[in-house]
């Protein structure tokens, strides 16, 4: 296992014992506080209520944490977590108001919706203390959206974007039962694999060449490409009648965690697009984790769709719907036109030149294996950095003399034919991550200064020099 997966798995580690130690810490540690996760009511209220029950109800300081404009950035963020905004419910709302939130978690799911997420792995003893909460917009003045976000969720409520998002933008799913077994055993979502895994059997021998594809993508890219869009995979099309069957069958499951007007209008953005004919099916044999037993790792994609099922090690899912494709969910300050995808390698180009400019140091670095996703063409605004950069990472510039700079390590650093001079300290300016990837190729750093998160270092790269350079 090479030095990126062994980090991106500790990481992994680190945040699930980190979750799982924090909630179980909270609870013994505040004594008489009423921690104990309520339940939800008998009779749900409508979501709608809910949400300006919920609103009305913060102080001053809660509504500070917890709000944020509707058109703010941090709507747009689609990986687990919402984190540089919002709240922690265990501590900072009252017994009531997590009452209220836990009813609209409730109600922000189908009935089978409410038998799987809130028995989630790590929401089944802790409820909506294992969540953060996000709140944008007023829901007495609509639009608003509420999103509840833990290490396996991304939970939306309050209905379709106003930019014609189905569930008002990409939600995510997951459950960790079944980690590191072929055939999630026990996992809350294996009868998705299960059905997909009929589909590819029942692939004839040229199918299977054409659907089965080596490297998964990364998880967060859910990208929506349009109708001149390249899709991965078989075309569902192309499938006899009985798998065609089976793979409406599959989108059907995999909508039913969600209340029934919102799944409406999903398969209205779906029909609008060709319908689930339209979308192509594709299996991947290997990913960041390493071999991929067969079926685990899925992918359902289309003109303006994409369901992404990552069943290795454990289930991480994520479902993006729009109606329209060319002007897809993208929130916040408007930085500029794109003039093309921008794929890994200009992602990368990217948050480096942004590194340089605004730290001013010698160098950047940013690990092309820490790209989690392409930046499509078209106008741009800071929510689309955001998700782009769903690391949420921080920036970090450290000081490494010349004397240990490889003509390999400068590559990764410096433009092409940079010689370095070693002689001198050089300043590179990268992200949390990439100085532990820095000092195990270079051993004792001679600094290391932390700074703003990426994301808004890039933002403010972008507003000023837009995107001509790339």
């Amino acid at each position: 296992m090479n030095s990126f997966l062994s980090t991106a798995v500790n990481r992994r580690t680190a945040l699930r014992i980190g979750a799982q130690a924090g909630v179980l810490g909270g609870l013994g540690l505040v004594g008489g506080y009423q921690v104990l996760p309520p339940g939800p009511s008998r009779q749900l209220e409508p979501l709608n209520t809910l949400a300006r029950q919920l609103y009305a109800s913060l102080d001053a300081e809660q509504r500070a944490d917890t709000c944020v404009p509707y058109d703010h950035p941090l709507r747009q963020y689609h990986n687990r977590g919402v984190i540089g905004g919002g709240r922690d419910i265990l501590f900072g709302f009252s017994r009531h108001q997590r009452k209220i939130l836990t009813d609209l978690m409730y109600a922000g799911l189908s009935a089978e919706g409410r038998t799987r997420v809130p028995d989630e792995f790590f929401t089944r003893w802790a409820g909506v203390h294992a969540l953060r909460v996000l709140l944008c917009g007023d829901p007495a003045s609509p639009p608003y959206q509420i999103i509840l976000s833990g290490n396996h969720l991304n939970l939306r409520l309050g209905g379709q974007s106003r930019e014609g998002a189905a569930f008002g933008g990409p939600q995510v799913y997951g459950d960790q039962r079944g980690n590191d077994q072929p055939g999630l055993p026990g996992n809350l979502y294996r009868d998705q694999f299960v059905l997909a895994q009929r589909i590819l059997r029942n692939l004839d021998s040229r199918q299977r060449e054409v659907a089965v594809m080596q490297e998964a993508p990364v998880q967060t890219g859910i990208e929506l490409q349009g109708p001149h869009g390249t899709f991965p995979g078989v075309p569902l099309s192309e499938l006899a009648t009985g798998e065609q069957a089976l793979a409406r069958e599959l989108v059907n499951r995999i909508l039913a965690t969600y209340p029934v007007d919102d799944v409406a209008y999903a398969r209205a953005c779906l029909q609008a697009n060709g319908g689930v004919d339209a979308l192509s099916l594709s299996y991947y044999e290997h990913g960041e984790d390493g071999a991929i037993s067969e079926g685990q790792v899925f992918r359902l994609e289309g003109p303006a769709a994409v369901f992404y099922f990552r069943g290795f090690p454990h289930v991480h899912a994520f479902v993006n719907v729009a109606m329209n494709a060319d002007a897809p969910l993208s929130s916040g300050e408007a930085l500029g036109d794109n003039p093309a995808w921008l794929d890994r390698a200009g992602v990368k180009a990217l948050f480096e030149a942004a590194l340089r400019a605004e730290t001013r140091a010698d160098l950047a670095f940013y690990p092309a294996e820490s790209v989690a996703g392409r930046l499509r063409p078209g106008a741009i605004r800071s929510g689309d950095i955001y998700s782009l950069e769903s690391w949420q990472e921080g920036v970090e510039v450290v000081d490494v003399h010349g004397s240990k700079l490889s003509a390999s390590l400068l590559a990764k650093v410096s433009p092409p034919g940079h010689e370095p001079d070693r002689t001198k300290t050089y300043s590179i300016a990268t992200t949390s991550y990439g100085t532990s990837e820095l000092k195990q190729q270079v051993g004792r750093l001679e600094a290391r200064r932390p700074g703003p998160m990426l994301r808004d270092v890039t933002v403010a790269y972008l507003k000023q020099h837009g995107f001509a350079n790339l």
